[in-house]
């Protein structure tokens, strides 16, 4: 079994970046192994063997009772669902994008007396991960899409002019402590009392309780092809194998291949950047080729003989990057439509690491068309009613030039600041 000990918290000024560690044991040695929040894949300092982590459902955290809390109080840990991502808001006057950092109680509708949110505490306090061993009882949490759908009404606009997609999102449980005595409920980081409560409404005998111990999964970091080592960042989603030319990503308790295409790249120096490249059907919008995508966007192109017969691709970045460039690349792409004999041959080149799931990129799709629509005024009451359905997707690596300040793609003409890159590592 992973012996898991104390997450604590660390704060970077400079770069306004929260995170916590999380110390684990080599499940090879044995010795203790601190990872980050956001650790994927490591490589142990003591026996050198490299491990990929796989995460069954979400992370759940927990606050640990103040110490000056009696021993002999009940502790009734009441769950909050956390969300931590960026919301993009398509308007008449273009696309908007906010980064959220914000918490909802998981019981429902809001209990009177019982705090509806965690406030600053999910980024200001000590959490751990909820241990088999962590005395007290756990109430189960009302669903997170439930949850979720609740927390939108305070940033969500009944406006049918107004479109919002959150993208780039995390969540998590997040578990705060709470203890009845002598008929209030007790606040237990604090010891404070938050409010009179009816111990019946709290009778742990007729309560959903549950035992929500996180499962953490350790793969082995070799190539389930050839044996060979496997190579990544840290936060890395996907591992390169550059033995035998393999792309790998852990799923449940193995690692499965993933599909990819590689440009050629023109000189020794250039970076393959990694991109997510997706065909889907769209409702309601008619958007099936290039001559429709003009037409949709008011782009000012003249469609050319036979763009009323080519097919379509949405483009969004496989890495993270601030929501501004994040706006800026997924329209650049989806207007520019990259096209490249794409290989399934990996270079020695440096790949930049894939940290930008799939999913959330299939999401950014209605953003996409957001902020491409014209006129606004006809496609934005519709876009809330859009589906999307992704037919296929891909990972894609193009090559960018390595100037002094950005990487840069010529035949595209698209640039980004390597020190954007840099910075984005803390989103």
């Amino acid at each position: 079994m992973v012996r898991v000990f104390q997450i604590q918290y660390i704060v970077t000024i400079a770069e306004k970046s929260i995170s916590f560690k999380v110390e684990h044991q080599c499940p090879q040695c044995g010795a203790p192994v601190i990872l980050g929040e956001d650790t994927l894949f490591f490589v142990c300092e003591f026996c050198r063997v490299r491990s990929c982590i796989s995460q069954k459902g979400f992370s759940r955290y927990m606050f640990s009772p103040s110490e000056k809390t009696s021993s002999d109080a009940h502790i009734i840990y009441l769950p909050y669902w956390r969300f931590k991502g960026v919301r993009y808001t398509c308007t008449l006057k273009g696309v908007e994008h906010k980064f959220l950092d914000i918490s909802c109680l998981a019981m429902g509708e809001p209990r009177k007396n019982i705090p509806i949110s965690l406030g600053f505490r999910s980024q200001a306090l000590p959490l751990k991960l909820v241990s088999a061993k962590t005395n007290g009882s756990f109430l189960r949490p009302s669903g997170y899409e439930q949850t979720l759908l609740n927390m939108n009404k305070k940033f969500t606009s009944d406006n049918k002019n107004v479109f919002q997609e959150n993208i780039g999102e995390t969540s998590s449980l997040i578990y705060s402590p709470f203890y009845i005595k002598n008929g209030h409920l007790l606040d237990g980081i604090l010891n404070k009392p938050v409010g009179t409560i009816d111990e019946n409404s709290f009778d742990l005998d007729r309560a959903d309780t549950c035992r929500p111990e996180k499962e953490t999964l350790f793969i082995p970091g070799l190539c389930p092809s050839c044996g060979w080592d496997l190579e990544g960042n840290l936060d890395s989603l996907v591992l390169v194998c550059r033995n035998c030319e393999s792309l790998w990503s852990a799923r449940g308790k193995q690692l499965a291949r993933i599909k990819f295409g590689c440009a050629r790249p023109v000189n020794d120096e250039d970076v393959l950047l990694p991109f997510w490249k997706i065909s889907a059907d769209i409702s309601i919008i008619d958007l099936k080729s290039y001559s429709d995508l003009i037409k949709f966007g008011n782009l000012p192109q003249v469609p050319l003989p036979g763009s009323d017969k080519q097919s379509i691709s949405f483009w969004a970045p496989a890495f993270k990057i601030r929501p501004k460039i994040f706006l800026r690349l997924i329209t650049q792409l989806a207007i520019l439509q990259p096209k490249d004999d794409f290989k399934k041959q990996l270079t020695k080149h440096t790949l930049h690491a894939v940290n930008f799931p799939s999913s959330e990129a299939i999401e950014s799709i209605k953003v996409t068309l957001g902020a491409l629509m014209k006129p606004a005024t006809k496609y934005l009451p519709k876009l809330d009613e859009v589906k999307v359905t992704p037919k296929a997707i891909k990972l894609i690596y193009l090559p960018f030039e390595s100037k002094s300040h950005d990487l840069y793609h010529p035949q595209l003409g698209v640039s980004i600041n390597k020190n954007s890159l840099k910075l984005s590592e803390n989103l």
